[in-house]
């Protein structure tokens, strides 16, 4: 498949490159500063631009079957990921590209309950007094996602960390019982992937632990 990957920079999103690539996929990768970017592969490029703005999402478009974002917001007011909801679905739908799987947490949005169940200091603590912003940037982002009319995915990730747990993926609905509070990137990055071609959670959002 011809993937655009945004975010590719990041700890997650390098990952999901490496996968991608490994997997047979050609990625196009819109990064801020093509210098940050080390990977070498005939099916892989790096094009310079920023997710956030429409004039350079839309040329990347055309012809690519998914979109997968693993942006996230670099300082607690940072509206990266609400601003580029807006402007790469806008390029989806201009171009007829109609799967988007986006990289959000867990316990934005109908989430938050379970995973406050799950861990009391993280949700009545943690999540208000540290982050707050961050979480409402992610929620506007899920909200234009959800209104796009795309095969869209969210992906609520428990706490990322960079070593394997050595548990299995656990993916929850918002009805269901959150258990681990810590997954993998590697782990994240591999779900978002096969879920682009599985489909098993179309117009979902998932909670990923393990």
């Amino acid at each position: 498949m011809k993937l655009l990957i945004l975010g590719a920079t990041g700890a997650t999103g390098q990952l999901l490159v490496q996968q991608a690539l490994a997997a047979g996929h050609e990625v196009t990768a819109l990064v801020r500063n093509p210098a940050q970017v080390t990977t070498s592969h005939p099916n892989f490029k790096a094009v310079k631009g920023q997710a956030t703005v429409a004039a350079d999402v839309e040329p990347l478009m055309r012809g690519q079957d998914a979109v997968l974002s693993a942006l996230g917001p670099r300082t607690k007011n940072d509206p990266v990921c609400a601003d580029a909801a807006s402007a790469v679905v806008s390029a989806m739908q201009n171009a007829g590209v109609k799967r988007l799987v986006w990289l959000s947490a867990g316990g934005v949005g109908d989430s938050k309950a379970h995973i406050t169940a799950a861990s009391f200091v993280f949700g009545r603590i943690i999540l208000p007094l540290f982050l707050a912003k961050p979480y409402a940037n992610h929620l506007r982002a899920e909200e234009v996602v959800r209104a796009s009319g795309l095969d869209w995915t969210l992906v609520r990730p428990a706490q990322l960390v960079d070593q394997a747990t050595g548990n299995p993926v656990v993916a929850v609905l918002p009805d269901q019982k959150v258990g681990g509070l810590k997954i993998a990137r590697a782990d994240v990055a591999a779900f978002m992937l096969g879920e682009v071609g599985a489909r098993e959670y179309v117009g979902l959002a998932p909670t990923l632990h393990a």
